[in-house]
C-alpha cells in the first residue's frame, strides 16, 4: 500500500529504504531552517517558523517513511528538539527574540500524547519561557477532535501560543476551530494566491477575517510571494504575513532579520497610504454614485407611476455604471420590473435571476436599514449578485412621489475587481 508521499508501506521495497530512515533518526542527519513571520502593524518580524530540512530525501518523503515504519513520533520530537537548539541561539531583534513556530504532526495528537509533558520538559531543557512558543496544529487532519480540544487546553494551560494551520485547505471545520479559541490562525496559501485579482477570494478571506476577529485570533497570510499579494491582505484584516515576498527560509547563519526591517517599513507605509487612497477613492466614487442616485430619483418624480419602468429603462441604457435598477413601495414590494445592463445568460433556476414586480425586499438589509433607521440614502458592501453572478454594490435612496406616496430607489452599480 503507498503512503502519503508515494512510500510503499509492505514487502521488500520497505526493507529498501528503513536503513536511510533509521540512519536519519538515530543519527540526526536533518537541519533546521527558519522562515520569518513579520508584523506590518508593528513593523517587526515577530517569529520565525522551524522547518525540517534531511539531508538526504525529502520532506514529504521523510514523514511518510517515519509513518509507514511508525516512528512518526520519535521523527516528530527530534524535529522540535532541533528547532528548540537552534532557536536557543538565535539573536533577538532589540531586546527581544521571535517567537518560534514549530509543527506538531496529527498524528501525534490522535494518539492522545497529551499529558505527556514532553512538549514541556524539552523546551524547559533548553531554558525557553513557553510563552516564546507557538504550536502549530492542523486541525484538518487531526480525526479525534476530542484530544485536539484536550491537546491545545493543556498546553495553553501551560503558556504555549496556540496556531492554526492553514485554514482554507483541505477539510477545515471552522465551527471546530472557534471553540478551540486559537491565538494565531494561518490562511493557506491557495485562498492568499492572486488574491489581488479575484473577488471571491478577497470576500472569503474578509469573513474568515470577521471570525477570527470574533474569537480574539490574529491572521496570518502565508505564502505571500507578491507585494500585490501583501497589500491585498492587509487591506482585508491580515495582521501577520509570512512568504516568499520578504524572506524564503533559510539555515540560521544565514538568517539576517534586521535585514528585514526596511522593507517592513515601507510595507507599513504603503499600507497606510493605500487605506488612505481606498477611502479617497470610495469618497469619490460613493458621490457620483449619490449624484446619479438623485438624478434618477427626479426624474421619477415627474413621471407618472406608469411611466415609471419607461424612466428605469432609459436610466439603464444611458449611464454604464449601472448593473441593475428596480424600484420599491415603503412595504419592501417591487413596483417596477428589473432593468439590467445586460441581459443574464445560463442562470436556470428560479432560485436566481433578476426579481419581477411583486418580489418582497422587505428583509433586504439595503431596505430595512435605510427605512428603520430612518435614512434617506443607503450603501451596501459589494457582494456578489444573485441575479448576474457578478460583483455589484447596491444604493437605495427614498424619495416621495408626487402622488403622496414614497417609493425605494434601488441601483445596483458595478464593482471592478
Amino acid at each position: 500500500m503507498l503512503e502519503e508521499g508515494g512510500v510503499e508501506a509492505s514487502g521488500s521495497r520497505v526493507d529498501a529504504w528503513l536503513p536511510d530512515l533509521h540512519d536519519l533518526i538515530e543519527h540526526e542527519r536533518l537541519d533546521i531552517h527558519f522562515q520569518p513571520i513579520l508584523s506590518l502593524r508593528q513593523k517587526t518580524v515577530v517569529g520565525v517558523e522551524a522547518l525540517a530540512r534531511p539531508h538526504r530525501m525529502r520532506v514529504g518523503e521523510m514523514f511518510a517513511k517515519a509513518a509507514a515504519a511508525g516512528r512518526l513520533l520519535e521523527l516528530d520530537r527530534l524535529c522540535r528538539r532541533k528547532a528548540l537548539e537552534a532557536y536557543r541561539h538565535l539573536p533577538t531583534i532589540g531586546r527581544t527574540r521571535p517567537l518560534l513556530f514549530v509543527n506538531i504532526e496529527a498524528s501525534v495528537i490522535d494518539r492522545a500524547v497529551v499529558h505527556s509533558g514532553s512538549m514541556l520538559s524539552t523546551v524547559e531543557s533548553y531554558g525557553i519561557n513557553p510563552n516564546d512558543i507557538v504550536i502549530e496544529v492542523n486541525e484538518s487532519k487531526v480525526l479525534d477532535p476530542d484530544s485536539l480540544r484536550k491537546f491545545v487546553d493543556a498546553h495553553r494551560d501551560l503558556g504555549f501560543l496556540i496556531a492554526i494551520d492553514d485554514l482554507g485547505a483541505g477539510d477545515s471545520n471552522l465551527p471546530r476551530i472557534a471553540q478551540l479559541r486559537p491565538h494565531i490562525i494561518k490562511l493557506d496559501r491557495n485562498l492568499i494566491a492572486g488574491v489581488d485579482h479575484d473577488f471571491f477570494k478577497q470576500q472569503t478571506i474578509k469573513s474568515l477575517v470577521n471570525l477570527c476577529r470574533s474569537i480574539g485570533s490574529l491572521v496570518l497570510a502565508e505564502g505571500v510571494e507578491t507585494l500585490e499579494e501583501v497589500d491585498a491582505c492587509a487591506s482585508l484584516g491580515a495582521e501577520l504575513f509570512q512568504g516568499f515576498h520578504f524572506d524564503r527560509p533559510k539555515a540560521p547563519v544565514h538568517l539576517d532579520l534586521p535585514a528585514l526591517l526596511p522593507a517592513l517599513v515601507s510595507a507599513s507605509q504603503r499600507q497606510r497610504d493605500n487605506a488612505v487612497d481606498t477611502l479617497h477613492a470610495r469618497k469619490q466614487v460613493g458621490s457620483v454614485l449619490h449624484r446619479l442616485a438623485g438624478i434618477a430619483c427626479e426624474r421619477l418624480q415627474d413621471c407618472t407611476p406608469e411611466n415609471f419602468d419607461l424612466v428605469l429603462k432609459e436610466l439603464v441604457q444611458n449611464n454604464p455604471e449601472i448593473e441593475a435598477i428596480y424600484l420599491l413601495d415603503s412595504q419592501g414590494i417591487q413596483v417596477s420590473q428589473t432593468h439590467m445592463s445586460h441581459p443574464v445568460i445560463g442562470l436556470k433556476s428560479r432560485l436566481f435571476g433578476p426579481a419581477p414586480r411583486g418580489t418582497d425586499h422587505s428583509y433586504k438589509e439595503y431596505f430595512f436599514s435605510l427605512i428603520h433607521a430612518g435614512l434617506q440614502r443607503y450603501t451596501t458592501d459589494s457582494y456578489i449578485s444573485l441575479a448576474t453572478g457578478r460583483p455589484c454594490r447596491t444604493v437605495t435612496v427614498v424619495f416621495e412621489h408626487d402622488s403622496d406616496q414614497a417609493f425605494v430607489l434601488c441601483i445596483d452599480f458595478k464593482v471592478s475587481t
